[in-house]
């Protein structure tokens, strides 16, 4: 009973993790982008895309620091556009002797440059 018992609580420790909300963002972009003349409902958009940044952990010691440029790039590389409207960006951490710790974007991925209106 007690081995069932350490081994629930190992697990428990194993996938426990924290993630935490930190901005909601009208519109986002790592790329220059000219908004003159042009209305982003009319262009075309993906929906629900994620972008991550995430660093590994090893006994406390963080190998390196995730950015959120690195995250919105990854979000903008999926969506094939060059802007994100309606952001929301959280970081997420776990961690039981090894860990990782990130930063994740979420929110529609607008085409803008190409795009005859």
């Amino acid at each position: 009973m007690k081995r069932v018992a350490g081994l629930l609580l190992l697990t428990i420790f194993t996938v426990s993790g924290c993630a935490m909300r930190l901005a909601d963002m009208s519109v986002i972009s790592t790329r220059n982008v000219s908004l003159d003349k042009v209305d982003l409902d009319r262009m075309p958009q993906v929906k629900n895309v994620t972008g991550k940044d995430s660093k590994f952990i090893f006994l406390f010691i963080p190998f390196g620091v995730p950015h959120l440029e690195d995250a919105v790039d990854d979000a903008l590389r999926k969506g094939q556009g060059d802007l994100m409207v309606d952001a929301v960006v959280y970081s997420r951490s776990w961690w039981f002797i090894i860990g990782e710790t990130g930063i994740e974007v979420k929110g529609s991925v607008v085409k803008t440059r190409g795009v005859e209106e």
